[in-house]
């Protein structure tokens, strides 16, 4: 082979294997913006899914809070009532051995004083139960609620949207649940269903 030859093949490899590179890397760029858009979305969900989080127990600590002090309220205003009744029941003991001779006519009214004394305390008593009760009731009704109702129960105007055929950013915007949640729904329903 005479010297020129293999100068002209070397440089038709050059020239090849220049075209080849940039078409490598071209081929790469998409993949890889690919996969920083992924990342990107990801880490903002999980923000929004973070600030959910913390906005949610922020709800329930305020919720545990007006309940401990609706607690402290009824526990006050129950040694109130107990303080007044045990008043009212010393006063029956002291008022029979101050008089000697008890008079007919104030016996039942004493006594009636003391059975209404003890009526109201154990009404008092019922009423803060009752409400201690009705306090804790929301909480397991909410806890208890999921397991009865189905998806489609409890987000009615969200399928009632996407039954008229709105788009998942419509449904988002008209109802404040944020997108991934539209989809998760949605998504959760469909399962339900099959």
């Amino acid at each position: 082979m005479s010297p020129w030859i293999i100068i002209v093949i070397l440089g038709a490899c050059a020239i090849a294997y220049a075209y080849i590179m940039p078409r490598k890397n071209k081929a790469q760029e998409p993949g890889h913006q690919l996969v920083q858009e992924m990342e990107s979305t990801l880490e903002h969900y999980m923000t929004e899914i973070e600030n959910d989080n913390d906005a949610l127990i922020q709800r329930v600590a305020e919720m545990k809070g007006e309940a401990t002090a609706a607690d402290q309220r009824l526990q006050s205003q129950l040694k109130e009532l107990q303080q007044r009744l045990d008043q009212l029941e010393q006063n029956n003991i002291n008022e029979p051995l101050a008089s000697h001779v008890p008079h007919s006519g104030n016996v039942p009214v004493q006594a009636s004083e003391g059975l209404q004394a003890q009526a109201l305390v154990k009404s008092v008593q019922a009423e803060a139960a009752q409400q201690a009760l009705e306090a804790d009731l929301p909480t397991s009704k909410v806890e208890s609620s999921p397991g009865r109702e189905s998806i489609k129960d409890r987000y009615v105007e969200l399928f009632n949207l996407h039954a008229e055929g709105k788009s998942m950013d419509a449904i988002s915007k008209q109802t404040g649940i944020q997108r991934g949640e539209v989809q998760l729904i949605l998504q959760l329903a469909e399962r339900e269903e099959s």
